[in-house]
């Protein structure tokens, strides 16, 4: 491997490296958005909850009343039913308080059955709590490698972009030109390994004039995709 394919393959490594750093401090705010949107959504799942309980509760409450109603309703009619002055009466009140008893039986069941749903629910409310905790939790700790990691490629990014300098420098002038133009466009995109007799980029065979012309020539452009072309003879050993 000649010294100018080596120069090629170290100025494209520091490329990606470059890529990768950037990549990594610009998905974070959107990384950051979508976990925010989770602790929002489990808050939300919460309050809905809570209201949810809180109805329960209030209808519970609300029949328990009405219940109490009806009781003390029966408890009139019976005084009236031991006051009633003739037949007629008495059968009038002895048939209001077996349609009240009957009302009371059905609200007694849906007393129950209020009371059987507010339990069952009230039994959830830690997992709610727990699904807020847990997503405010990962929010905080992605929050803080963030940043931790921010700094790390930060200096990385420092000290290839420095490297880069260097490397550059070693381009001939024409085809540092066009380089640049590609870089500006499409970053580490804008070289490729042969591998395998192919471009890196778009796989388009070179022919064996053209692998000859890289590895001994001036820096070569692919003919269909335009990538600056290094040949890469150990590829498994980056």
């Amino acid at each position: 491997m000649t010294s100018a394919t080596n120069s090629l393959k170290e100025l494209h490594q520091v490329l990606l490296q470059l890529e990768d750093c950037r990549s990594q401090l610009e998905r974070g705010p959107s990384q950051i958005k979508a976990r925010e949107n989770i602790v929002r959504k489990r808050e939300a799942e919460q309050v809905e909850f809570l209201d949810r309980l809180k109805h329960l509760r209030m209808s519970a409450d609300s029949k328990s009343l009405e219940l109490k109603t009806v009781e003390k309703k029966i408890e009139d009619l019976k005084g009236k039913l031991n006051s009633a002055s003739s037949n007629r009466e008495f059968d009038i009140f002895k048939a209001q308080i077996k349609a009240d008893e009957m009302a009371m039986s059905v609200l007694e069941d849906e007393i129950l059955e209020a009371f059987d749903q507010t339990e069952t629910e009230s039994n959830r409310k830690s997992e709610f709590e727990e699904n807020v905790k847990s997503a405010k939790q990962q929010l905080a700790d992605f929050k803080s490698k963030f940043d931790s990691d921010s700094i790390k490629n930060n200096e990385i990014i420092a000290r290839l972009e420095e490297e880069l300098k260097v490397l550059e420098k070693d381009l001939p002038k024409e085809p540092a030109e066009q380089y640049r133009r590609l870089v500006n466009s499409r970053g580490a995109k804008s070289m490729a390994a042969v591998l395998n007799g192919a471009c890196g980029n778009c796989y388009v065979n070179l022919t064996p004039q053209q692998r000859i012309q890289i590895k001994s020539g001036p820096v070569q452009f692919c003919s269909n995709c335009g990538s600056i072309l290094y040949i890469d003879e150990n590829p498994e050993a980056d």
